[in-house]
């Protein structure tokens, strides 16, 4: 399987923990127990730490037209989930993250060629702008934390746990 499977994989789980933690699942503090966010933000810092590796190796590895702009779309995401991650475990102020979402949902779009003949990562980089801007909304508290919650579940499920699924089936990512 490509390098990407692992992309999708530590990414779809990341997305789906903030997920659930906006959706208010597993996300109250219990009286003198850890914060459940700081699990999340670990989660969510290793999967940002795998995605920025990945893309290395990525563009390592593979040709560079393609091994070069898919791992620069990569490292939108790595960076991402990094800064979010330390975020949520330092509990620290997330409207940094939501402006930081507003370059990750719109410049990615510039890769629209690039996935010329996939009907799926393009409406899959349509999803990343609604879930990041939405995300942007939630830090600057214009969208509620359950909406968002709802749309980020989905997100992880359509984006990364489908074409990881497919992946390891041996199925190409139509």
């Amino acid at each position: 399987m490509p390098p990407i499977t692992v992309i999708f994989v530590v990414s779809g789980l990341a997305v789906w923990m903030n997920g659930l933690a906006f959706l208010g699942l597993g996300s109250k503090r219990a009286e003198g127990a850890p914060d459940p966010l700081a699990t999340v933000g670990w989660i969510t810092l290793v999967a940002g730490v795998v995605d920025l590796l990945q893309a290395a190796v990525i563009i390592g590895t593979v040709p560079p037209a393609t091994g070069v702009p898919l791992g620069g779309l990569v490292t939108f995401y790595g960076t991402f989930f990094t800064g979010l991650g330390v975020s949520l475990v330092k509990g620290l102020d997330l409207r940094p993250i939501g402006n930081l979402a507003v370059a990750v949902a719109i410049v990615p779009l510039f890769w629209w060629k690039f996935f010329d003949g996939s009907w799926m990562f393009q409406s899959i980089l349509v999803v990343w702008v609604i879930a990041f801007l939405a995300v942007a909304a939630t830090t600057y508290g214009k969208l509620p934390g359950k909406v968002l919650g709802a749309i980020l579940t989905l997100t992880a499920v359509y984006t990364f746990l489908v074409p990881a699924a497919l992946l390891a089936l041996g199925k190409s990512i139509p």
